[in-house]
């Protein structure tokens, strides 16, 4: 530490401290002040020079910037601080301090908790001791966004709580979370009532706030708070984190804070705006996007929320419209959007066509079992034989290679006979592949029997899963033209739909629901397998 002596350098004294909390070691501005005074008093001092802001980034202190061109006018040759990181924590103050240095535009350097020494040695120590201060802070500021976004993924605000809440610590956990503030939490949840009302404007929100109720931000609240500015109340009826999400670096998560509103009331609030607000991004869920074209140009036809408010009652009322992408920049296609009701009305429609009573279930699942037992015969009998003549098959093939190997037969012939036995192969490679299609086909036909009963029961009470599964089941190649579906059956669909009156017919006649398996029962197995089985033989290779 310096004494009080005579020098003939003149000295600036550069005390900084940083409002932006990353630098909470460090000395305030009066500390380091009065430590300037005490170890450097004897020095001649031009003057001591304040500054407020943070030196992690360059071209960002006035103050200093100002420092160095005084210094390089000859003003003062030398600087007092505490320490080295006051002057720098970035590459190119650091080299600038460095560079006058080395020129001599700066012949000495005092610090509170450093000793400098002017010489090669000391400026390569200088050079690391303000490396060590970038270095620090580097590292400071990644430890601190490390936290932040620990503490996003445990479901905190990483900030300052906003008005209605307060951030609270618990020392003994050593964890900050964010409760309610008692004082406004119920008069800002009673803005937002008068908001979800529909008949108020913000301003209109805000007089009666900061009138009527009496409202005092938290800022400033030791010396009686001050009223809620519009800007403010704003943000407030805009921010989703009174609806339960918090947002940090553009990503969203369920907050464990309390909310104060819902996520609907959110959604309406924004409406009600007109959607000058900051709606929370949503991942919108559509059954039937995807699926249909446009009949016009050709393009998916895609689905959007509509929201109307009742005038009456203030209820908000949600529609959803499904309508081209208009995604053709050579085609201008004008095909209205139909609702989704009337949509799925027209999709009710095609089902009824398939539609038998639910009775039948039992009945065309044992006919498929019987069929499944029919198959299995068949494929092992073909397998069986398949097997024997791909032997025989390949015993030909080698006797053949070995008649060339002797010369006994000329290349056209060899070329001409293998080519002859590789196709008979590849024939039975396709008998056994159409046997495994029929197994294929019966899976198929379970499907199709579970549509025919509730098809409908899983468009009109199912999920959006369910009913794109209904779709998928239905038929191919959907189209909408004009508020108008049309589809491609599929023709597997066919025979349920010929059969459709008689197989109901039958149903109700013998009412299996009270009939044991018997004669009778028998009988109706009997009748009802010639309608099923014709569809299927007639075109037995469907995939």
């Amino acid at each position: 530490m310096q004494t009080t002596t005579t020098n003939k350098i003149k000295y600036f004294a550069y005390v900084r401290k940083s409002t932006e909390g990353d630098e909470r070691q460090a000395l305030s501005i009066d500390s380091q002040k009065d430590k300037v005074r005490e170890f450097f008093g004897g020095f001649d001092i031009v003057e001591v020079l304040e500054e407020k802001h943070t030196a992690f980034k360059p071209y960002s202190r006035p103050v200093f910037a100002e420092m160095i061109k005084r210094l390089d006018r000859g003003e003062a040759q030398g600087i007092i601080a505490w320490h080295p990181d006051r002057l720098s924590r970035n590459e190119i103050d650091a080299s600038t301090i460095t560079y006058m240095v080395r020129t001599g535009l700066i012949k000495d350097l005092k610090f509170g908790s450093y000793n400098f020494d002017n010489s090669p040695e000391g400026i390569m120590m200088l050079q690391l001791a303000l490396s060590q201060s970038q270095y620090f802070s580097s590292k400071l500021g990644k430890d601190v966004k490390r936290g932040l976004e620990k503490k996003f993924e445990m479901g905190w605000q990483p900030n300052i709580a906003p008005e209605g809440y307060l951030n609270k610590r618990d020392d003994i956990k050593g964890q900050s979370s964010i409760i309610i503030d008692k004082a406004t939490f119920p008069l800002l949840r009673r803005a937002f009532d008068l908001m979800l009302t529909g008949t108020y404007t913000v301003p209109q929100v805000l007089d009666k706030l900061n009138g009527e109720w009496g409202f005092k931000t938290k800022r400033f609240r030791s010396r009686g708070g001050k009223p809620m500015s519009r800007s403010a109340l704003y943000r407030i009826f805009t921010s989703p984190f009174y609806a339960g999400i918090i947002n940090y670096n553009g990503k969203e998560n369920k907050g464990k804070h309390k909310p104060m509103i819902s996520l609907e009331e959110y959604d309406k609030i924004q409406l009600i705006m007109g959607r000058n607000g900051k709606p929370r991004n949503q991942k919108k869920d559509f059954a039937y996007t995807g699926l249909i074209r446009c009949k016009e140009c050709g393009c998916l036809i895609t689905a959007d929320i509509k929201h109307k408010i009742i005038k009456s009652n203030g209820e908000m009322r949600s529609y959803t419209y499904y309508c081209c992408t208009h995604k053709r920049k050579d085609y201008s296609c004008r095909q209205p959007a139909i609702n989704r009701t009337d949509l799925e009305i027209q999709i009710e429609k095609e089902l009824e066509k398939y539609q038998i009573r639910p009775e039948f279930l039992d009945v065309g699942l044992e006919i498929i079992k019987d069929l499944e037992k029919e198959e299995y015969d068949k494929r092992i009998a073909v397998k069986n034989n398949a097997g024997k003549t791909a032997e025989a098959l390949k015993e030909e093939m080698k006797n053949l290679t070995k008649m060339r190997c002797r010369n006994l037969i000329g290349d056209e012939e060899y070329l001409e006979s293998k080519n002859e036995l590789t196709r008979e192969l590849a024939k039975l490679d396709f008998n056994e592949s159409g046997c495994n299609a029929d197994t294929k086909v019966i899976e198929l036909t379970k499907k199709t029997f579970h549509l025919a009963i509730y098809g409908r029961k899983q468009l009109l009470e199912g999920d959006n899963e369910a009913k794109r599964q209904v779709i998928n089941a239905l038929g191919s190649n959907w189209t909408l033209e004009q508020k108008k579906i049309g589809m491609l059956a599929y023709k597997w669909l066919e025979p349920i739909q010929e059969s459709q009156k008689l197989l109901n017919d039958k149903i109700t006649r013998f009412e299996l629901a009270n009939i044991p398996i018997n004669k009778r029962r028998n009988e109706l197995l009997d009748s009802l397998r010639p309608c099923l089985r014709r569809g299927w033989d007639s075109n037995p290779r469907y995939p």
